[in-house]
């Protein structure tokens, strides 16, 4: 947020001569990457999925690189295989668009997209947690950012004057607004642009609620960092040398996480079901969307003739959860050694939680042979579905200004604002209509943070040529540090050296 305290009415911003009064609440904790950094903890994950050049960093494509050359940590970084060196040549490509064929995806006999240069390879490795984590870090500490963010929960956005609670004139003009930002330890503040960056932003996919006594036996994997790892029953088991057994819904990456660390930590058996087949793909969204040719893919989705369009080749593009390669060679050693089964196109039929035995009677279909008549535990690893009607604390704002939404999408403006006149700008998965299907990972997040950064620089020019306050000098000053360009940088693909961002 670029706010004001209802307090103080000093300058909060990492102790600097800024005049931008930069805010971050995070209901997780007072640190960058709190909660990014419980998630890794809680499913012992060593390495990132992601390549070497989707970072935060807004100026330099590859920072995150260099950053591993020059601190001697290359080896931490794992090569993607099946990514690198298999690209079409133009005359080919030429061919194949007279032949009618798909633009823009190029496919094995396998059936894998193959679009990544040679001369890209150094790109397709993956960091380690660690390494990600400390150039994060070196970033943060780069743009001065370390005090910016401070732990709270938003209870209600609003947008209307409110000039004179905050004792700010602006030239006593009652139709210039301000949002009002109330946390739940009832603390206000007010802003004169907020950001909202709250990841897939919805509601876990549950196939069933759980009573109070069920949630004893099961969890959904977003609970995963704030509670214990292993259930208190299932470690006195396991304690005890006794056999224990659960099973994991879904059939994504997280689930792939849930399993390899169950077993890692001593569980004898896990049984995996997924509704569909499953997917190995080395991201997750298909390698056309983020080759050489992505600008066409991406240029096919902007123009896109409505919303509806869009959200069809969004859904299309993620096509559910799927498990990198590299992670399946760790299930194929687990299914090899009977400690893992996986069970494609299965649903549960029915399940009852025992209260007194601690275990899940559990029917499938079709039905799994060999399931234990009592499994110790459930982990939903079912995804998150972005909902912005479902967020109690936008209610205000949406019964004062309506926004149309698409399968739980808002319709936001070319510059992710709430709307033209209502500087509230939406980042991550709630974006997809406007960002396209790589909104929810690390490119979209940069690729949003450059279109909201010149939005605001156009608000704050807006205050300016109005008589507010000249915030907006600074932000000029701020954006020379990271050396600006054009907003639509990204449709350069990866010839572009730099990305922009506030």
């Amino acid at each position: 947020m670029i706010c004001r305290s209802r307090d103080d009415d000093t300058i909060a911003s990492s102790g600097s001569t800024h005049r931008l009064d930069i805010k971050v609440l995070d209901s997780s904790g007072p640190i960058w990457l709190h909660s990014w950094i419980a998630n890794f903890a809680a499913l012992g994950i060593s390495h990132l999925r992601s390549p070497m050049f989707f970072h935060p960093c807004p100026r330099d494509r590859d920072g995150l690189l260099a950053f591993a050359q020059e601190t001697g940590r290359c080896d931490e970084c794992v090569e993607i295989a099946n990514c690198v060196g298999k690209s079409m040549s133009k005359h080919r490509r030429k061919k194949k668009i007279a032949k009618g064929h798909e633009i823009g995806t190029v496919r094995s006999k396998k059936g894998a997209a193959l679009e990544i240069d040679e001369r890209d390879r150094k790109d397709y490795f993956t960091p380690s947690a660690e390494v990600f984590c400390d150039y994060c870090r070196d970033v943060v500490g780069r743009y001065g950012l370390e005090d910016l963010v401070e732990e709270a929960q938003v209870a209600s956005i609003d947008f209307g004057s409110y000039y004179e609670e905050v004792d700010l004139h602006h030239e006593d003009d009652p139709a210039v607004r301000l949002f009002k930002v109330t946390a739940t330890d009832g603390n206000i503040r007010f802003a004169k642009v907020v950001v909202l960056a709250i990841g897939a932003g919805g509601k876990p996919n549950m196939p069933r609620s759980l009573s109070a006594a069920e949630k004893e036996g099961a969890c959904h994997s977003t609970q995963l960092p704030k509670q214990v790892f292993l259930a208190p029953s299932v470690m006195q088991k396991i304690l005890k040398q006794v056999p224990t057994a659960v099973m994991i819904v879904g059939g994504g990456l997280t689930a792939a996480q849930i399993a390899n660390q169950c077993i890692e930590n001593g569980v004898n058996r896990v049984f995996m079901v997924m509704r569909s087949a499953l997917k190995l793909k080395p991201f997750d969204i298909d390698l056309d969307w983020m080759g050489k040719f992505q600008n066409v893919q991406k240029a096919a989705f902007w123009s896109a003739d409505s919303d509806e369009e869009r959200l069809e080749m969004l859904l299309k593009a993620r096509n559910g959860g799927s498990i990198p390669p590299r992670y399946f060679k760790k299930l194929q050693t687990h299914v090899a050694n009977g400690s893992l089964s996986i069970h494609t196109q299965t649903n549960i039929k029915h399940q009852v939680w025992d209260d007194q035995r601690r275990s899940w009677a559990v029917e499938t279909d079709p039905p799994v042979l060999d399931l234990p008549r009592g499994l110790d535990y459930i982990y939903y690893a079912t995804g998150v579905q972005p909902d912005i009607e479902c967020h109690p604390f936008l209610s205000p704002l949406r019964e004062k200004y309506p926004i149309e939404v698409k399968g739980g999408l808002p319709c936001l403006t070319q510059d992710l604002a709430w709307a033209k006149e209502i500087p509230l700008f939406v980042a991550g998965r709630l974006a997809g209509l406007r960002i396209g299907p790589d909104c929810g990972n690390l490119e979209g997040a940069r690729a949003g943070a450059e279109r909201i950064s010149w939005a605001v620089e156009d608000v704050l020019e807006g205050w300016r040529r109005d008589g507010g306050e000249d915030a907006n000098d600074e932000y000029h000053r701020l954006c020379q540090r990271v050396k600006s360009v054009n907003m639509y940088g990204s449709l350069g693909g990866f010839e572009q050296s730099e990305l922009t961002g506030p």
